[in-house]
Parts: structure tokens; sequence; C-alpha cells
């Protein structure tokens, strides 16, 4: 990975506005990472980054114990920023050199530092590629004529239907609709009010 890819990197993870940023918390991080390992391994893990970066590690005075809230101290310190900000961008610049490290250099920076720090040096996770599914069509557009169903009236099977459906009866229910129907009981024997005797009604109504 080139000094100018560590950069992008970092700036776009961390919400950097630039590239002067993302420089300055890189050798913050490394300037700090450097006080906590030993010589050989500070040397090790220069020689895995780009010349640039290396420095920082190679400037690191005498080994130092200290822990992670230490360290996030330290990098807030350097950046000159707040100590939650100091946080977010030491992971991503943990984790960027991590995927730029091979896999040796990796091993041997993590089993240096405490597990806490050693844990920070984790590659990010690949994303999970989704590949695009084609399914064949049903048969069920209006192109097609089969619109929303497998089974269209046009091949539906009429002995199977009602016995009052329109696939058994060209009139189905007419002896009950008003246009086509013979009347009730009390219609076709004359009973109701409207062909009663005047009389009659008034008879039954006074019994």
């Amino acid at each position: 990975m080139t000094h100018d890819e560590f950069l992008s990197h970092v700036a776009e993870r961390a919400g950097l506005p630039g590239l002067r940023e993302a420089e300055r918390t890189l050798h913050a991080v490394l300037g700090t990472i450097s006080e906590r390992l030993s010589w050989r391994a500070a040397q090790s893990l220069a020689d895995d980054l780009p010349a640039s970066l290396a420095s920082s590690l190679r400037s690191g005075g005498a080994h130092q114990d200290f822990d992670l809230k230490e360290l996030y101290a330290r990098v807030a310190r350097r950046d000159e920023v707040r100590l939650g900000f100091a946080v977010e961008r030491t992971a991503v610049v943990c984790q960027v050199i991590a995927e730029a490290l091979s896999p040796a250099a990796l091993r041997q920076l993590r089993e240096a530092l405490p597990e806490p720090m050693g844990e920070l040096f984790t590659p990010r996770e690949p994303e999970a590629h989704f590949e695009p599914v084609h399914r064949a069509p049903r048969g069920r557009t209006l192109a097609e004529g089969r619109p929303g169903s497998q089974h269209p009236l046009s091949e539906a099977r009429p002995e199977r239907a009602h016995s009052h459906s329109v696939a058994q009866e060209d009139n189905p229910h007419g002896d009950t609709k008003l246009s086509s129907a013979t009347g009730l009981t009390q219609e076709r024997e004359q009973e109701t009010l409207a062909t009663a005797h005047p009389r009659s009604v008034l008879e039954g109504a006074g019994e």
C-alpha cells in the first residue's frame, strides 16, 4: 500500500476533511504505537510500511509500558483532538495498517502488544457480494394472456362450478331476480296488500 493509499483510506473511513488531517492522524497513532513497542518490533513494523510513515516508528523513544486508555490519551494529545475522536481515529489507523502488513508482520505486531491493543490491528471484513438472481417469467402478465393467475376463467372446468354460477346457467338466480322472477308465494297467490281486496284487509285487521 502506498503512502497516498494510506492517507485516502484513513481519511475516508475516519470521515476526515482532507489528506493533511489524515497524515497528521497517521503519524500521531504510529508515534504512540512506537512508544509501546520494543525497538526490534518497531523496526519490523517499519519495514512493511512506506518510508514516509516508517519514520514515525523509528523516531520513537524507549519501550514504555502503558495501557489502552493511555494509548488513546497520547493520540489525542498528538492529534490535538478530543478523546472520543482519538478512539475512533486510532481504530481506523490500526485497521488500515493491519490490511497493509504481511501476515507474518501482522502476527509479530499483535504478539508484541498487550491483547487489547493487539486486537485493534484487525483487517476489515471483506464486503459480501451478491449475485443477481434471474427468474423465468411465470406467465402471469397481461401480455401473456394470464393476468394475475395461473388458472384463468377461460380455462376453468364448468362441471366443477357452483349450480348458480355463470358457468352453469345462462340466468343464475333468475327465480328470485325482480327482472325475471315469477314472484314470491304471496305475489303468485295475490295475497299481498297491493292485490288483495280492501275490505278483506280491513276485516283481517279488525280481527
